[in-house]
């Protein structure tokens, strides 16, 4: 703690202030600005060191230009297959897309049910909520920060089916 003080004192203290030393009787050690008695001497400071840091270069960024940002190579759904039959009641559908070369920042992976956008993803995993049954067109792109789109992924087709109670049991 004393030596927290002494650094304060020395930091925040006047470069030109003089700095004093008192010993007490217990033996502890002070240390102020000003003098406690007629003999107290100033200590001697080393000037303070300093540091200039080079001067910083400026940045040198350069926007992508299309010739420069990376070309996908390959993009599909590789999971649910084509023509699958997926039977889930509660109509949840999970699909998984995978871009080829990975996925650049500020791009994103859009997920189309039957030709609409239903879900954005930069990972490559998407979960659709209360599909209806039936059949169903997926498809996946990969959209840059403008929102064009830089490839798209073959559509898969599936079928969907989801218990009804419309229709009863053993009905034709």
């Amino acid at each position: 703690m004393r030596l927290f003080l002494i650094l304060l004192i020395l930091l925040i203290g006047n470069a030109s202030a003089e700095v004093y030393k008192r010993v007490n009787p217990d033996g502890s050690v002070e240390f102020s600005d000003v003098p406690g008695k007629q003999d107290d001497k100033p200590v001697p400071l080393r000037p303070m060191s300093t540091f200039t840091p080079p001067p910083v270069p400026p940045p040198t960024s350069t926007p992508q230009t299309p010739s420069t940002q990376a070309k996908y190579t390959e993009l599909r759904i590789t999971s649910p297959a084509n023509e699958a039959s997926i039977r889930e009641n509660s109509g949840t559908l999970k699909v998984s897309v995978a871009v080829k070369p990975g996925l650049q920042s500020g791009h994103r992976l859009v997920l189309l049910l039957d030709g609409a956008a239903k879900a954005e993803s930069t990972t490559g995993d998407f979960t659709l909520k209360n599909v209806d049954r039936g059949e169903h067109t997926l498809s996946a792109q990969v959209v840059d920060a403008q929102g064009k789109v830089l490839i798209s992924a073959p559509s898969v087709s599936i079928y969907l089916h989801r218990f009804s109670a419309i229709r009863p049991k053993g009905a034709k």
